[in-house]
Order: structure tokens, then C-alpha cells, then sequence
């Protein structure tokens, strides 16, 4: 039983330190700002393109807004060297669409991704914000369209139950606001 609860303790904090590592290894921003990471992995991080945000329905509570998504591949080459992609050269890809749907009142969101059909999908608050369950690109890319479009935050301090740590945690971190500048 205490190996299990110490290989329970292990993960949960190589889960941690992985966030932290994602947050170092890729640039924040790029193009003075209006690109934003919400994603990466791989050599690859997926930036939320600020000068893309479209409103698509302001009917408070309830808004829907759109925003594209550019993905970044960086050099490996440079990674190889520095341990990081910060200041190294990149190339960016092609843009897709995301769109979400924000209900105030409970702090939800859904969104279609045309990649995953047409229809409309709710994003659980109830799960890690990380590949292993969940998808850090939803929440993360619905807050960056929120703050561009109206300059306040959507879901702030809001927290979600993590059934990997086996508590609350933030739904987004505040490190992202801070590269939005709210």
C-alpha cells in the first residue's frame, strides 16, 4: 500500500513538472503578442492567433466566438543545443478554425472543431488540462478568444476537480493571463 500511494505521489508530480517544463520549453507568445500558446508537444506548439477572433453571437449570458488556431513547428536542431525552443527559429503552419460557445452564468464552454464533425461538443470542467486526460488546446484557446474579444476573464479563478491529483486545481493557470496582460 505505501508503494502504491509513493508511485500515486510520483506521477502526480512528474505531471507537474511536466506542465511546468511546457510552460519553459516553448514560447509564450509570438508576433509581438498576438500569437498565444495554448498547446505543444513534440516539437510542435499550437498557438491561439488573437487577430483572428471573430464574435459570433453576443447575447449575454451567452457568447460565441471564434478563433483560429496556427500550429508552430520549431527546430529540432536548436532543441538539441539549448534544451528549449525559446529564441530559436520556427516555421509557422496552416491555420485552422475553432469555435466556442460560453454560458456565464455556469462558467461552461463548447466547442466545434470542424476536424471532429460539425456538431458541438461540451468541455468537461472536470478534467486534467494535460494530453494524458484532456486537452489543454480547449480551455486555453477559449480563454484567449474571451480576453481578446472583450479585455475580461472567462473562466479566472475558477477550478475544476482533478481526478489524477485527486483535488481542485485551476482550470487555467495564471501564467496565461499574464501574457495576455489581464
Amino acid at each position: 500500500m505505501k508503494m502504491m500511494m509513493r508511485m500515486l505521489a510520483l506521477t502526480a508530480l512528474l505531471l507537474m513538472m511536466s506542465a511546468v517544463a511546457f510552460a519553459n520549453i516553448y514560447p509564450a507568445a509570438l508576433d509581438n503578442g498576438m500569437l498565444v500558446l495554448v498547446d505543444g508537444g513534440m516539437g510542435v506548439g499550437r498557438y491561439a492567433d488573437r487577430s483572428s477572433v471573430s464574435v459570433e453571437r453576443y447575447e449575454p449570458p451567452f457568447y460565441q466566438i471564434a478563433i483560429n488556431v496556427v500550429p508552430v513547428t520549431f527546430s529540432d536542431d536548436y532543441w538539441r543545443q539549448h534544451g528549449t525552443y525559446v529564441g530559436g527559429p520556427y516555421t509557422i503552419g496552416e491555420a485552422y478554425t475553432l469555435h466556442f460557445r460560453y454560458n456565464w452564468g455556469s462558467k461552461s464552454v463548447s466547442f466545434r472543431w470542424h476536424s471532429w464533425g460539425d456538431g458541438w461538443r461540451d468541455w468537461d470542467i472536470n478534467r486534467d488540462n494535460s494530453h494524458a486526460e484532456g486537452e489543454p488546446l480547449i480551455p486555453y484557446t477559449a480563454e484567449v478568444a474571451f480576453v481578446s474579444a472583450y479585455n475580461i476573464r472567462f473562466f479566472d479563478g475558477k477550478t475544476g476537480y482533478s481526478p489524477v491529483l485527486k483535488g481542485y486545481r485551476r482550470v487555467i493557470d495564471e501564467s496565461l493571463y499574464r501574457v495576455l496582460g489581464i
